[in-house]
């Protein structure tokens, strides 16, 4: 594999396990430093280790914008830029239609999987004009296809996949890529 992303930063969310994981270990295969965010530091430390020199894991809920600006921050702190941010956080429940969906289970979903895209893009928008770097959000073809029994979860992906296409139009222009 090539260092194709030799001395690039890159902030990844929900990196502690599953896709995320398997994101930040080739990232750093590729030469990368990866700061891997988790609400879960365990895991995120075990997927930052492993990952290699250069990476580190960092503590956060992304529905939370405060603890999501202090990620930036802390990232723009120890590396002084900022290359790419991966929106890969999610989660899937609930599994029910959408009138048996709660209120709660709705906002929960939605501050997740989605309005953590725009945490992550409001507070490192300013490293990464600077670098033109770039924004990789995680979707799922059930955004475009939908499935039964996901329906708030088909809702925010499909939500993602739309608000993926803006922030190109918007930002390409400025040399930030989606």
């Amino acid at each position: 594999m090539t260092n194709n992303l030799e001395n690039k930063v890159i902030l990844l969310t929900g990196g502690g396990t599953g896709i995320g994981r398997e994101c930040a270990l080739a990232y750093a295969r590729a030469g990368a430093s990866v700061a891997v965010v988790d609400r879960n530091l365990d895991t995120a430390e075990t997927t930052a280790v492993e990952a290699g020199a250069g990476c580190f894991a960092i503590q956060a809920d992304v529905s939370d914008g405060i603890a999501v600006e202090a990620a930036v921050k802390t990232v723009l702190g120890r590396f002084a830029r900022l290359d790419a941010v991966h929106n890969n956080a999610g989660i899937v429940g609930p599994s029910k239609p959408l009138h048996e969906t709660s209120e709660e289970e709705w906002d929960e979903l939605q501050r997740i999987n989605l309005k953590s895209v725009y945490w992550t893009t409001r507070y490192a928008f300013a490293a990464l004009a600077q670098s033109k770097g770039s924004i990789l959000n995680t979707a799922s073809m059930v955004g475009l296809i939908g499935q039964a029994d996901h329906a708030a979860y088909v809702a925010m992906k499909g939500g993602m996949i739309s608000l993926t296409k803006a922030m190109a139009a918007d930002y390409s222009k400025l040399g930030v890529r989606g």
